[in-house]
């Protein structure tokens, strides 16, 4: 039976991340995704914003990883030419109630070590953001816009040189066995092939919960539940000129960071995501929720109209958690303790996963070379 050193499961930015890292010691590495390409999923369905690390408190993994990842992409991207701007980004208090959430926002972040972070009165948002109705907001020098597929393009390409695709590939067990793993996967023609691995990496994103379960861990109590949590996204077009500039942000939601602008690196304009729990994994985005978004963005960019918003696309997150629970950092655990050597399993990488994928990569390494 053909024998692997390492299978890493699901090709989004965290699973190609992590296989970059790993490439290049002459270990074969084997990169399973049910889709027909990388990315197909949560990566390539975001907002794709380089985070500068703000929101979260300092004693959490995605912080330490979010800084250290937007850091590293800041080198990388110019250096490979993969598209970036450091664009720069706009939090709002709408009302004078809303201040104190963006000064904690300042403070929380200076202890995370965030530079470029300046307190902003209303005239000195209208002289960056004409147009967007404000009672003051926060300045982050430090946030941009990345071209998510040119990163993911160039992770695969790093990697390649000792790292198997197997696109449109579903693992369907994943069994423990002496000192390896047996995995079978079933291709799209509906052939099965079955290997030996000695390092099996759970980055599945959206599946991750169910390659815990196949491999026999009690999600549940394990809490690696995940709740699909669906942001659609609304184009701004036929204003007769520019709305925003910047990355706009309202104060943050407890399930999200806010319904915020969205520049790309084309110029193009959206709003969005909006954010709320789903049973299914569906990406149409209703027309019917045009009017929330409208209301929504219309308390700080009055001039808006209905008739600017069309559908443009969704994304949903892998969340740790439900409405009214506390947030949950990113799970990365070594499941030796669970009697399952060899297992990584990666849980509830969402927002900041993007700008944290080249540090969660190394950091995985770091684990897996503890272990080899």
């Amino acid at each position: 039976m053909e024998q692997v050193d390492i299978t890493i499961i699901g090709a989004g930015v965290v699973g190609l991340a992590v296989a970059a890292e790993l490439s290049g010691k002459g270990r074969e590495i084997i990169v399973i995704e049910r889709h027909d390409g990388f990315g197909r999923e949560s990566s390539s369905r975001n907002s794709e914003v380089v985070h500068a690390g703000i929101y979260y408190s300092k004693d959490l993994l995605k912080t330490r990883l979010c800084t250290e990842g937007r850091r590293m992409l800041y080198e990388l991207c110019p250096r490979l030419g993969i598209g970036l701007k450091k664009s720069g980004k706009l939090i709002i208090a709408i009302e004078e109630e809303h201040l104190p959430v963006i000064e904690h926002l300042k403070e929380q972040a200076e202890e995370n070590g965030v530079e470029g972070l300046r307190l902003l009165s209303r005239g000195e948002v209208k002289g960056i953001e004409p147009k967007v109705r404000a009672a003051g907001g926060l300045w982050s020098a430090g946030t941009g816009i990345i071209d998510s597929h040119g990163l993911m393009a160039y992770l695969e390409k790093k990697a390649s040189p000792d790292t198997t695709f197997a696109y449109n590939c579903e693992l369907i067990s994943l069994e423990r066995k002496g000192e390896t793993y047996r995995l079978r996967i079933r291709d799209a023609d509906g052939e099965v092939y079955e290997f030996m691995s000695r390092i099996v990496i759970n980055a599945a994103g959206l599946g991750a919960e169910d390659v815990a379960r196949i491999a026999g861990i009690d999600t549940e109590a394990a809490g690696y539940s995940i709740y699909p949590c669906k942001g659609e996204y609304f184009r701004v077009g036929g204003t007769g000129g520019k709305l925003f500039n910047h990355l706009v942000y309202p104060p943050p939601t407890a399930i999200s960071l806010g319904m915020h602008t969205v520049v790309d690196l084309q110029g193009g304009m959206k709003i969005g995501p909006s954010a709320f729990y789903v049973e299914e994994i569906d990406y149409t985005v209703d027309e019917d929720h045009r009017e929330e978004f409208y209301r929504g963005a219309r308390k700080y960019l009055p001039d808006l109209k209905r008739e600017n918003l069309s559908p443009d696309m969704s994304g949903i997150r892998p969340k740790l958690y439900r409405e009214g629970e506390e947030e949950r950092d990113f799970v990365i655990h070594h499941e030796a303790d669970r009697g399952l050597p060899g297992l990584i399993n990666l849980l509830g990488i969402e927002s900041p996963g993007l700008t944290a994928a080249p540090a969660i990569g190394r950091y995985v390494k770091d684990m897996v070379i503890g272990d080899w």
